[in-house]
């Protein structure tokens, strides 16, 4: 792959996932970490969670949070709370990834994302039963 094809991947990926992010609230991690490693950008899972911390580190959707923060759809203070307990412990678990071979690390975040999509899939099904109440 030429460094240019990369790059137009990696904008891409960018675009794709920032829009997925802002719309469905979520930093797109997971997507940016698939997506880099499905389209061969990076070449071992290690090099795609580097990758994307790196790429999400700086922007962290800031435009998207300013639009939540505008209608009042942020608490600030769990936010904080949450920003340093999660860069304080995101040095050790990038720290532990390194103990774990590929395979272990890819056969925990195929677990973890089945288990959020089910989580999310419930959520989405019994909606219907919270808008009547």
């Amino acid at each position: 792959m030429t460094t240019l094809i990369k790059y137009i991947i990696a904008i891409f990926i960018g675009i794709t996932v920032g829009f997925i992010g802002g719309f469905q609230g979520i930093a797109g991690g997971f997507y940016i970490t698939a997506l880099a490693l499905a389209t061969g950008i990076v070449h071992n899972h290690r090099s795609a969670a580097g990758t994307t911390l790196l790429s999400i580190l700086f922007p962290i959707s800031a435009g998207a949070v300013y639009e939540y923060y505008q209608t009042g759809d942020i608490d600030i203070p769990v936010a904080i709370i949450i920003a340093v307990f999660y860069t304080i412990f995101a040095t050790y678990g990038a720290r532990f990834n390194a103990k774990f071979s590929e395979q272990s690390v890819l056969y925990s975040l195929s677990i973890l994302l089945g288990v959020t999509s089910i989580y999310f899939g419930y959520s989405a099904y019994t909606y219907h039963k919270k808008i009547k109440k």
